[in-house]
C-alpha cells in the first residue's frame, strides 16, 4: 500500500495527498491533516493543487509533528481561511508505478470481495493500516463488516479491471 490512493488504469485526474483544516497565524499558514504516508509530497517547493488551482508551497513547519504550510496566492489569514476543508491534490500521472501485488488505496475501495468458490462477500470499503498488516474492511449486507487481513494467506487475487478481489477466508473470519 502506498500513498493515500491510486495505480491501476488512474482513471481518477486527481488524488488527494492532505485536507485543509484551519488556519493558523496570521500569514497566510493552514493546518494540514496528511492523506498520504509519502511526506516527501508535502514540502516547501512541490506544486500541488490546491481549491482545484495548481500552487507553489512556500513553506512548510512542523511545530507540533502536523504539516502547517503556506501556499503561493495566499498571503495573509483572511486570504487564507478560504482554504478551510479543501483538499490538497496531486496529478494522478504523478503517481510512481507500484510493484506487482502493490496498489493504492483508492483503487481497492470499492472492490467486490468473493470467495474462491465464487460467493460474494460484499464490498471493500477502507483499508486500516496496523502494525502487522493491512486490514481491509468488507461491507456486508445484511451482516457486520468483516475484517480481512491483507495477508497471501487470505487475499488470493486482486483484479482491478475487473473491479474484484478474490479471498480464501480462515475458518471462522467471515462468521457473524
Amino acid at each position: 500500500m502506498s500513498d493515500g490512493q491510486p495505480q491501476g488504469d488512474r482513471s481518477r485526474d486527481r488524488i488527494a495527498v492532505g485536507r485543509i483544516n484551519a488556519t493558523w497565524g496570521l500569514k497566510g499558514h493552514v493546518k494540514v491533516t496528511p492523506l498520504t504516508s509519502n511526506e516527501q509530497r508535502l514540502v516547501a517547493g512541490a506544486e500541488l493543487i490546491v481549491a482545484g488551482q495548481r500552487r507553489a508551497v512556500l513553506e512548510v513547519v512542523r511545530p507540533q509533528g502536523y504539516p502547517i504550510m503556506r501556499f503561493e496566492g495566499y498571503p495573509d489569514r483572511t486570504a487564507a481561511e478560504a482554504l478551510r476543508g479543501e483538499l490538497i491534490e496531486i496529478e494522478s500521472d504523478d503517481l510512481p508505478s507500484l510493484s506487482e501485488g502493490e496498489y493504492y488505496v483508492d483503487d481497492l475501495r470499492g472492490l467486490k470481495v468473493i470467495g474462491v468458490d465464487g460467493s460474494e462477500i460484499g464490498t471493500l470499503s477502507e483499508v486500516l493500516t496496523t502494525g502487522a498488516n493491512d486490514v481491509y474492511v468488507v461491507e456486508r449486507t445484511g451482516e457486520r463488516d468483516a475484517l480481512i487481513p491483507a495477508i497471501g494467506d487470505v487475499v488470493q487475487s486482486v483484479d482491478l479491471e475487473a473491479g474484484v478481489m478474490t479471498i480464501d477466508p480462515l475458518p471462522g473470519l467471515l462468521d457473524r
